[in-house]
């Protein structure tokens, strides 16, 4: 789980400890969801914001696909992303991660507690979980990379129109390609579908992403 590079590298683990101990590549001491806050006086730059929104999709991707089982993130939110130096980001904090047992299609949950506060509709009701769980969470993840705000709170108090409108302005001022933030919304908007079979896969994200990246060639 350590061999992409918008995953955080594990080096090793001390077992000599009273509890365990992984050791981690040092990735910088930048946390996103402090690079986006509206109190930060200088947000990151659109082309950033594209370019974490690509690396993060890719690494879900791979934690999908690269193993006989895949592994189901969980958590997937602007908190439990790393920024280095170069604002190259790293997706952290595996402690909730699950892997859907081979010759199945989801595995049944049963963190009540985490079920109650999930907002997708297959998870809440029957705590089915699936590859499309975290293309829901990922959803949510880059509306909040764009707008400076929990996407889940304006969505639950105000609906899908004021979390349309909630896009930060400080993004809509920078004179980027106006269509590149039209097409990542509606890619955003379908993972975060109620119907889990309408949202795309992370390969098809990611494919998107890199997709909509390139059409606007721009340095971060």
């Amino acid at each position: 789980m350590s061999v992409h590079k918008n995953v955080l590298k594990v080096l090793g683990c001390c077992l000599e400890t009273r509890k365990p101990i992984i050791v981690y590549e040092f990735a910088g001491s930048k946390i996103l969801s402090t690079c986006i806050s509206a109190t930060n006086d200088e947000p990151l730059p659109w082309k950033c914001r594209l370019k974490i929104a690509t690396g993060i999709a890719s690494a879900v991707a791979y934690l999908h696909t690269a193993f006989s089982r895949p592994v189901i993130h969980r958590d997937i939110k602007c908190s439990n992303i790393l920024l280095d130096q170069n604002n190259v980001p790293k997706l952290i904090d595996f402690g909730l991660c699950i892997s859907i047992p081979k010759g199945q299609t989801h595995v049944i949950d049963d963190l009540v507690l985490w079920r109650i506060l999930n907002l997708t509709p297959e998870y809440k009701d029957r705590g089915y979980l699936t590859e499309k769980y975290d293309v829901y969470m990922f959803g949510m993840f880059p509306i909040q990379l764009l707008s400076g705000q929990n996407a889940g709170y304006i969505l639950a108090r105000h609906g899908i129109e004021n979390l349309k409108n909630a896009i930060n302005s400080r993004i809509r001022n920078e004179g980027f390609a106006l269509k590149q933030l039209q097409d990542c919304t509606t890619l955003f908007f379908r993972c975060i579908s109620s119907d889990e079979e309408e949202r795309p896969t992370m390969v098809e994200v990611a494919k998107e992403l890199k997709r909509i990246d390139q059409s606007f060639p721009s340095p971060c």
